[in-house]
C-alpha cells in the first residue's frame, strides 16, 4: 500500500484529504507544519508527499528544497496543492524541485484518479 504524506496547516483540509486518500486505498498520515512534515519522514518512507505552500514558519518551497537535498527523501515525488494563483505557484514550485502540482478545490474521485496516475507515471 502506497504511504502519502500530507503537510497542510488546515486541520479540516488535512482530515479531508485522509478521508479521500485512505478511502481510496491509501496509507495516510498528516503533519500541520513544515518542521512537522520533515520530521515525519525521518522515521518513515513515503511514496509521495503532498505539500501546501502556504504553512506558518517554513513555506512549502523552503520544506521541499530541504526534502530534496536529504538523501532518504530526495527521489519521493513531491506535489504542491493550493488553491493560489496557479500560474505563478507552478513557476515556484518547479523552481523549488517539485514533482507536480495540484489545485484546490479537490473532488473525490478526481483527485484518487491523480494520485494513483502520479504515483504510477513515478514508478515507470
Amino acid at each position: 500500500m502506497d504511504k502519502i504524506l500530507i503537510i497542510q496547516d488546515s486541520p479540516s483540509v488535512n482530515a479531508m484529504l485522509k478521508f479521500r486518500l485512505e478511502s481510496g486505498g491509501f496509507s495516510v498520515e498528516t503533519a500541520e507544519t513544515g518542521e512537522e512534515g520533515i520530521e515525519k519522514t525521518k522515521a518513515l518512507q513515503y511514496q509521495l508527499i503532498l505539500l501546501d505552500y502556504n504553512l506558518p514558519g517554513m513555506n512549502g518551497s523552503q520544506v521541499c528544497r530541504i526534502l530534496k537535498k536529504q538523501d532518504n527523501t530526495k527521489n519521493i515525488p513531491i506535489v504542491f496543492m493550493s488553491a493560489k494563483d496557479e500560474e505563478k505557484l507552478q513557476q515556484i514550485t518547479k523552481e523549488a524541485g517539485a514533482d507536480g502540482y495540484l489545485g484546490l478545490p479537490f473532488e473525490g474521485k478526481k483527485l484518487i484518479d491523480q494520485i494513483t496516475e502520479f504515483l504510477r507515471t513515478r514508478k515507470s
